[in-house]
This record gives C-alpha cells, sequence and structure tokens, in this order.
C-alpha cells in the first residue's frame, strides 16, 4: 500500500536514527562489526519499503502514443531519500514507455525556506527548462508537466522521448543525480552532461519540440500549441539557476555552460 504521512516519517524516523548509531558523531562510539552489520541490514530493510511504498505518479507520457509515463515520487517533503543527491535507496520503477529517453526536472520552493532538508539535494531550478542539444538529437520531443508537494512546492518534471534508437553516451543524467552511469560495449562507463539550459519554452513550443501536460490532468493528455490551448509554463516566476539545498539551507549556482566533462563524448 502507498505510503501515508505518518508512516513515512516514522520509516524516516527509523532510517536516520539507524544512520546515525552506524555512522555516529565525532566522539561517538563506533559499533562492533557484528553489530555494524546488523544495523546495515535493519536500514536498508527499512529504505527498501520506503522506496516499495513511495506512490508511482503521472510525470509525463509519450508524446507519439500516448503511452503514461508513471514514476516513484515523494511528495511528502525534501527530506525524504528518494530526493537525495547520493540516494542509497533502490527504486523499482514501472516501466516507461519504449520511446522515453530521460528525466529532467525543476522544483520551485516559492519563497519557502526547505528546513527539512538533510542530505545534499540538487532539484534544478524553480521553473522548467529543456536542453536545447537534447532536443537536437533524432525524433526528440520533450514534455513537461506538474507534480505538488504536500509542502506547497512545485515539480516540474520535463521527460525526453523519441522512437529513435540514441546511445545512451548521447543522454543526459537524470533529474537530481550528479552523474549517469550505463553499459557502453559491455563496460560500465559514466558521464556528467553540462549542457546549457533555456527557460524561453515558446519557440519550443511553436517547433512542436516541447509539449505539455495540463496541471492536474491525471490522465496525461498530451497537448500542443495546434490545440489553441496556452501552455500554462510560460513565464513562470522563480530562479533561473541550479538550487542547491542541504542542512535547511538553500543557495544559487551557476548555470551550466556547456564545458565538456563527459570524457566519453566524441
Amino acid at each position: 500500500m502507498p505510503l501515508t504521512r505518518p508512516e513515512r516519517e516514522a520509516l524516516l524516523e527509523q532510517v536516520y536514527g539507524l544512520e546515525a548509531r552506524l555512522y555516529p558523531a565525532p566522539g561517538g562510539q563506533a559499533p562492533n562489526p557484528r553489530t555494524a552489520r546488523r544495523l546495515r541490514e535493519a536500514y536498508y530493510q527499512v529504505l527498501g519499503e520506503y522506496a516499495d511504498r513511495l506512490p508511482r505518479v503521472l510525470m509525463g507520457a509519450c508524446p507519439f502514443t500516448g503511452t503514461p509515463f508513471m514514476h516513484s515520487f515523494d511528495p511528502f517533503g525534501l527530506d525524504g531519500p528518494w530526493w537525495h543527491q547520493d540516494r542509497e535507496v533502490e527504486l523499482d520503477e514501472p516501466a516507461p514507455p519504449p520511446t522515453f529517453k530521460v528525466l529532467l526536472g525543476a522544483l520551485a520552493l516559492r519563497g519557502r525556506v526547505p528546513s527539512e532538508v538533510r542530505d545534499p539535494v540538487m532539484p534544478g531550478p524553480e521553473v522548467p527548462f529543456v536542453v536545447p542539444r537534447l532536443l537536437g538529437l533524432p525524433g526528440m520531443v520533450a514534455v513537461v508537466s506538474r507534480v505538488g508537494l504536500e509542502t506547497g512546492d512545485v515539480a516540474y518534471p520535463v521527460s525526453y522521448y523519441s522512437p529513435e534508437d540514441i546511445p545512451p553516451q548521447k543522454l543526459h543524467q537524470l533529474w537530481l543525480e550528479q552523474d549517469y552511469w550505463f553499459d557502453l560495449d559491455g563496460k560500465s562507463a559514466w558521464l556528467i552532461a553540462n549542457d546549457p539550459w533555456d527557460f524561453d519554452l515558446e519557440p519550443w513550443l511553436a517547433s512542436g519540440k516541447l509539449r505539455w501536460i495540463q496541471p492536474d490532468d491525471d490522465k496525461g493528455q498530451v497537448l500542443g500549441v495546434e490545440s489553441g490551448v496556452v501552455c500554462p509554463y510560460l513565464g513562470l516566476a522563480g530562479d533561473r539557476l541550479p538550487q542547491y539545498l542541504a542542512g535547511g539551507e538553500r543557495e544559487l549556482g551557476e548555470l551550466p555552460d556547456g564545458t565538456p566533462i563527459n570524457p566519453y563524448e566524441d
């Protein structure tokens, strides 16, 4: 059964309690190896329950077939391990549409201080954006949507789709993650994409390379400018810089500028 807020809070209390025993503060006594093994087993068991019971929500839909893109999400607060930059929890995600390529996103705090945040979180800027390089790949179309949190924050997932086969080294690390690991010729490889962002969505909508789902549309109908509906994601207020959250505080970083970081790029 999906988590309720009280159940989720109880699980996180266990997670952070076990973590504190496994990794005590300076001056504290570390557990002996046998106790540490038991604590670690309990830690990952609780994390697993948290991961399994997170809601799976609509974050997009294939613009070619309309197939929904469902994904795990923690709507209760940014202290959940789902949001963590160094996520230890393994998530069993629903199968995405065959055309799905990558998920990026933004998070609007709308002036709220993220006091609940413990571990580092990289949620993107406050308003949705596109990556022009990705939209230049064969057949690629992006879809922007909206998911609300109980904190009052608003997430803007932007999912990318293409019917073409695109090599993984041409893609991008996922939303909230700092790098991207993939299989290349039978070997493990990685990249850190540093592609510029574009917040001017209107030209991409006009070109058909960007489409959207209306807020609170549970059916996930993908719309474009041909629908005659005004896109609700244009001109949103918010910081257009990367956000870095940790220890209850927020800092803004510098925009990606295209400087190569990917060692596998042609």
